[in-house]
């Protein structure tokens, strides 16, 4: 769905040096999918130029994937997208030089170990070789050396400086750590090996190995702290840059995070929308779904993100971007909504460009935290700054009306990667002010058609996985219930809490919407009538809010508390199966956008 919304504004471009630069800038705000087609675009000439300075075809696929991986992580600092290309040619040169040795018997690669055995004119006298240090510091200081004697310094100081780097970022490592950094990257060493020669377990050194990656991270950051400031170059962002929220902050859906974020979004941008048009536009309102296995809060999350994202902001008048993604190795919370997500690395350079340039903009950013405040797992926020010398962002948080500061670490290595940012107003047509009432009444239709179709036939988005499967609609009802009614199941008592209160939210909120929707006669006042019955149904939910509140707790569910959240589920199932009946009603009251 990324590419209808994101890739399609792109794809009118007729001049090829125009569309890839409207490329770079969409990579530079961290769009994966647009570097993949850079990445397309240009592999093949790439190759063809580093297997002309190599003569070697298998290291030309090397160098081609040593500049692109570089390329991705510093595509921030290039300051003129028309540039990428020549650009891009200078990095795999550079990494071919890296590679090409000149003088001894390794002008090709030239394996770590062989390093010992020096080159033509350089000594390598007082070097402990079993040292990584040593070895490093005599590596820097050859390469100095050999700056101000070979025909091409500009290699030799690219060593240099590589070298160094490395010394560095290695100081925040243990003896243990180093150690095992050097056998895995250094000397090649597999980790079955490692744990001989240590005698370790195989699972202690890879422990050791994501560990050290974890650190290197950090360290690169320390060494490499960000974007440069204002004094360094034209351009260049700001160090820190803190929005003012509106009032509505103020939570007015505590529970539906999704839609009030959206809602805080736009208000701050001055255009304040009332909350029940949101949850209608949405379409939070009509989804219902529970888990196959329990009753696990994650299935209100699991829908697809980007597309309803999209929708929504388009119905509005607005064209977004989102930035999504998952990290590998990592246990990604609601994972049912997220593994179409590409897998991306946990580097700042890939995230904080995107975070400034909407902050820059004076627009906050929808972003899914991980980290909420209990008795919430996970909710949507709003991200609306960030301090280079305090190395945070600030986000919105259920439980902090005033909200907190997340460390740009948390945000890297947050295991689900989803901001999205505003990028302004969709350009109106001619027709666009005659035609605002009629849409505003088309939309209505869509949402009411919506809740139809998603109460009989259930969510159109379902998850690959085999072991996330879940229900939805009416049918959702009935799943839940038997969970309750089932002596040999024990239902999750915490995710009983929250999704008891998340739908007797937005079933209130269904009630509301449908009494303010712009249609007449015979349709308004079957969805009238559909309203009354959404607002009983809501009721139920919140009696069963009272047996089981949304707490973090250790308490079992008694039988008598189970059998009577069962009977209020049915009551609520009746109610909203009435409500369906009268919204399919009023759809057949309404034709072309006009009622009957």
């Amino acid at each position: 769905m990324e590419s209808r919304h994101g890739a399609a504004s792109y794809g009118k471009e007729t001049d090829p040096a125009v569309a890839e630069q409207a490329l770079v800038e969409r990579a530079r705000q961290g769009d994966t999918e647009a570097f993949g087609e850079l990445f397309e675009q240009h592999r093949n000439g790439l190759r063809g130029y580093a297997e002309r300075m190599t003569g070697d075809g298998y290291m030309a696929d090397d160098i081609v994937q040593d500049a692109f991986v570089k390329a991705f992580l510093h595509l921030g600092s290039l300051a003129d997208p028309g540039r990428f290309r020549p650009w891009l040619f200078r990095i795999a040169k550079n990494q071919a030089n890296m590679r090409l040795r000149r003088g001894g018997p390794y002008r090709r690669e030239h394996p770590f170990a062989a390093m010992q055995q020096g080159y033509p004119g350089h000594g390598n006298a007082g070097v402990d070789w079993d040292d990584l240090d040593s070895v490093l510091h005599h590596l820097a200081r050859r390469s100095s050396h050999a700056a101000a004697e070979e025909q091409d310094p500009a290699e030799s100081l690219l060593r240099k400086e590589l070298y160094e780097t490395i010394h560095a970022l290695l100081l925040g490592l243990t003896a243990r750590e180093r150690d095992i950094f050097q056998a895995f990257f250094f000397r090649q060493l597999r980790p079955e090996e490692i744990a001989s020669l240590y005698e370790l377990s195989t699972g202690s050194v890879y422990t050791y190995i994501y560990r050290t990656r974890q650190k290197l991270g950090k360290q690169h950051a320390r060494v490499f702290p960000g974007p440069p400031t204002d004094s360094q170059g034209e351009g260049a962002m700001n160090k820190r840059s803190l929005l003012q929220l509106p009032d509505r902050t103020v939570s007015l859906l505590p529970m539906t995070s999704w839609v009030e974020s959206i809602g805080t979004m736009l208000a701050a941008l001055d255009d304040r929308q009332d909350p029940v048009k949101l949850m209608g536009i949405s379409a939070a309102a009509f989804r219902m779904k529970v888990s196959n296995r329990t009753t696990f809060a994650d299935s209100m999350y699991v829908f697809d993100w980007k597309r309803q994202l999209h929708d929504c902001f388009e119905k509005l008048g607005y064209r977004i971007t989102v930035l999504s993604g998952q990290l590998a190795n990592s246990p990604v919370p609601v994972l049912g909504a997220v593994e179409r997500f590409p897998v991306v690395l946990p580097i700042e350079e890939s995230v904080l460009p995107f975070i400034r340039k909407y902050i820059q903009l004076g627009h906050p950013l929808l972003y899914f935290d991980t980290s909420a405040s209990r008795p919430y797992v996970h909710e949507w926020a709003v991200l609306y700054g960030y301090d280079d010398d305090r190395r945070a962002v600030r986000v919105t948080d259920p439980m902090l009306p005033v909200g907190k500061w997340l460390s740009y670490d948390d945000v890297v290595h947050n295991p689900v990667r989803f901001l999205a940012g505003i990028d302004g107003k969709v350009l109106p047509d001619a027709a666009a002010g005659r035609r605002e009432e009629a849409a505003t009444r088309e939309f209505a239709e869509m949402t009411i058609r919506f809740a139809v179709a998603y109460a009989r036939n259930g969510c159109e988005y379902r998850p690959t996985t085999v072991y996330l499967q879940y229900t939805s609609g009416l049918a959702a009802y009935d799943r839940w219930i038997g969970f309750l009614r089932d002596p040999y199941h024990l239902p999750n008592r915490y995710g009983m809490g929250h999704l008891a209160a998340y739908y007797a939210e937005t079933k209130r909120f269904a009630a509301r919407y449908l009494q303010s929707v712009p249609l007449r006669a015979e349709a308004m006042r079957w969805c009238l009538l559909a309203a009354a019955a959404y607002e009983q149904a809501a009721e139920e939910f919140r009696s069963i809010c009272g047996m089981v509140p949304f707490v973090r707790t250790s308490d079992m569910l008694s039988a008598e508390t189970r059998e009577a959240c069962a009977v209020s589920l049915g009551k609520a199932k009746e109610f909203e199966a009435a409500a369906i009946g009268y919204l399919e009603k009023a759809v057949s009251h309404s034709t072309g956008g006009r009622s009957e």
